[in-house]
């Protein structure tokens, strides 16, 4: 069933008659009846009645009418999305973050999409993940990437998902070949961890409070940053979430560790817009491209 078939099909069931529909579409009333018969043919039924006042739909017709609405919609949905894709020249985009996706995820994402849309300007705000929620709220942030907290009524969230802290670590670590390490392991090398007042913090320890490990950190940090340095060049490990350093574990430059433990080190995450707002088209855009940058969510997910 091609969309002309079905668009000739709607244009007879409004108009009452082929040659109307002729007249409305400006096709020859020959080829609105080649399509429809052909119809009629591949599926095996009849989708119009012949009246003395016009053709009427069948109740097979009927339901093919109602497909063809539907597709016709969504096929012009898409063409107006891509149109406005083209036409992005100009425009501003706020973005809201938390440090775990500014170091890596959330530049890589605005850099592709300045280079389709170059004409596009950002500004970016790193805040802690409850600011992150506060400001998009507020308005004062377009869109917001954080770890998630307390859900709120102000916020409508795109995107919905949960990644696990892993171990980084250089190449040459002794951890760095094997395929998973346990919780236990970490407490023969020195470790750097975020500060206590962190969402990855508050796992950690609660995960190492459950398996009744004391892990005592060489260094503490309120800057991802600056716990990178300290495991390229020492048999340090640190814990922190993979979307943080993509780029570098894909260049080889370190190495991300799964870490068993008994309680789960997942992180809620969320990207998150202001409820019942209408998003500029630019804005629109690049939330669709940075949603697409983060893991896919599990069926039945946001």
């Amino acid at each position: 069933m091609n969309v002309s078939g079905l668009r000739y099909v709607l244009a007879v069931a409004r108009t009452g008659s082929i040659a109307a529909a002729s007249t409305h579409l400006n096709i020859a009333a020959s080829a609105i009846s080649r399509q429809i018969s052909n119809l009629e043919s591949e599926l095996g039924c009849v989708l119009f009645e012949r009246r003395p006042r016009g053709m009427v739909l069948s109740p097979a017709g009927e339901l093919l009418a109602e497909h063809a609405r539907q597709t016709l919609l969504r096929a012009e949905q898409v063409a107006a999305d891509i149109q406005e894709l083209q036409g992005l020249a100009r425009g501003f985009i706020r973005v809201a973050t938390s440090e775990g996706f500014a170091l890596d995820l959330l530049p890589n994402a605005i850099a592709e999409f300045h280079a389709a849309h170059p004409g596009i300007r950002f500004e970016v705000q790193m805040l802690p993940p409850a600011q992150v929620t506060h400001v998009v709220a507020a308005g004062d942030a377009d869109i917001g990437i954080t770890f998630a907290l307390a859900p709120s009524s102000l916020i409508a969230v795109a995107y919905d998902n949960a990644v696990e802290m892993v171990a980084l670590s250089a190449p040459d670590h002794p951890l760095a070949r094997r395929p998973a390490i346990r919780l236990a392991d970490l407490k023969a090398y020195p470790i750097a961890v975020p500060t206590l007042d962190t969402t990855a913090r508050r796992v950690f320890d609660a995960a190492c409070l459950a398996e009744g490990i004391t892990i005592e950190p060489t260094l503490t940090a309120n800057i991802l940053s600056a716990l990178l340095p300290f495991v390229r060049r020492t048999k340090g490990l640190a814990l922190m979430s993979a979307l943080t350093v993509q780029t570098p574990v894909r260049l080889g430059e370190l190495v991300c560790i799964p870490v068993h433990a008994r309680m789960s080190l997942m992180r809620g995450i969320q990207v998150q817009v202001m409820r019942d707002r209408k998003l500029p088209h630019a804005v629109q855009a690049f939330l669709r491209r940075l949603v697409a940058a983060l893991p896919p969510t599990e069926p039945g997910g946001v």
